[in-house]
């Protein structure tokens, strides 16, 4: 993960861009994202002044995932961004979600776990085919499954209290 670093002291102040590439060997160092396949790429750019650092990360890529309706192979869109805040301080309490506190005896900022928090952050909570893509053989077998809402028995007894509902 040595590539992920940043050398930070050497860098003067301005604008500083730094390109990099997340694949299976990125995923791979995370527990959560053993076995991902794809490519997506970041690009992290550097703001520093005398006093903060502000580091914006964006990410554009695809990764293959399974498709949460037919289990087939999906390729999902990952793309987003995120803004962090670099100081230095002999103090540690007050790291924020977005506010890193960095000791002024550290030459580097690691930013691997930030850049695993960009790609966790934007990472779609459901993956699906677009319709009419899933498997066909795997949507008739759904089909087989899945009653519509009419077709369910009810108890009686709910159907009592629905009445009361709607009066």
């Amino acid at each position: 993960m040595r590539e992920y670093k940043i050398a930070f002291r050497g860098l003067g102040e301005g604008k500083h861009s730094f390109e990099y590439v997340l694949d299976n060997t990125f995923f791979d160092c995370f527990e959560a994202t053993k076995g991902t396949q794809g490519v997506v790429e970041a690009t992290v750019e550097i703001r520093k002044s005398s006093l903060l650092m502000e580091v914006k990360i964006k990410i554009n890529g695809r990764v293959k995932a399974v498709c949460d309706r037919c289990l087939g192979e999906v390729s999902i869109p990952v793309e987003g961004e995120m803004n962090l805040f670099v100081k230095q301080s002999t103090r540690e309490e007050g790291n924020d979600d977005d506010y890193i506190i960095v000791a002024p005896t550290d030459d580097f900022l690691d930013l691997s776990t930030y850049l695993y928090e960009a790609y966790m952050l934007h990472y779609p909570m459901r993956m699906v085919h677009p319709d009419g893509e899933c498997d066909e053989e795997m949507r008739e077998v759904l089909h087989q499954y899945v009653r519509e809402e009419d077709e369910k028995p009810t108890d009686p007894r709910w159907d009592e209290l629905k009445k009361l509902i709607n009066n």
